[in-house]
């Protein structure tokens, strides 16, 4: 199944749909959709993300989701909710350490039936990838070390001033 995240808004409740097998490329779109209407009122009141025919979720777009947390947190909205993941992305969210920050729904949300694809119009940029790995960083250990290489990386690019768009 190809790569296909979908995205809607409705009633101040945000939803998103992963499919297949995500990466990074769709996340830059992502990530501005969804900050720019937290950034938005009224305030959001929650947020669901649907891993139900999810087969891979790569780091880039698991620390996203961290990301969407953190932000639904301070703006007093609860943790995010993650629904019905299939067993390869709960294993994934697992070994990353997601599962204590996250809510895991395993009954059907009803989603909007006019979801929009998120499409690739923005590149995925230094900023991007490297706070998405800073913020698996924060989770763990474990993280840290995982990361800590690619990290620095990242870090050496952005002070080169060779950062991407967003």
């Amino acid at each position: 199944m190809p790569e296909a995240l979908q995205y809607k808004e409705k009633d101040d409740v945000l939803y998103v749909r992963a499919e297949g097998h995500v990466t990074a490329a769709l996340c830059a779109d992502l990530r501005f959709l969804i900050f720019a209407r937290f950034d938005a009122a009224p305030p959001v009141k929650t947020m669901y993300v649907d891993l139900s025919a999810c087969t891979y979720m790569d780091s880039t777009f698991m620390g996203l989701l961290v990301g969407f947390n953190k932000r639904l947190l301070k703006l007093g909205s609860g943790k995010l909710n993650v629904v019905r993941p299939t067993s390869p992305a709960k294993e994934l969210l697992s070994g990353l350490g997601l599962l204590p920050l996250i809510e895991i729904l395993e009954e059907k949300v009803a989603f909007p039936e006019d979801m929009e694809d998120v499409l690739k119009t923005r590149s995925t940029g230094v900023d991007l990838l490297l706070k998405a790995h800073e913020n698996l960083m924060e989770l763990s250990d474990d993280n840290v070390k995982r990361f800590s290489t690619l990290h620095s990386v990242l870090k050496s690019q952005t002070r080169n001033g060779s950062e991407g768009d967003e």
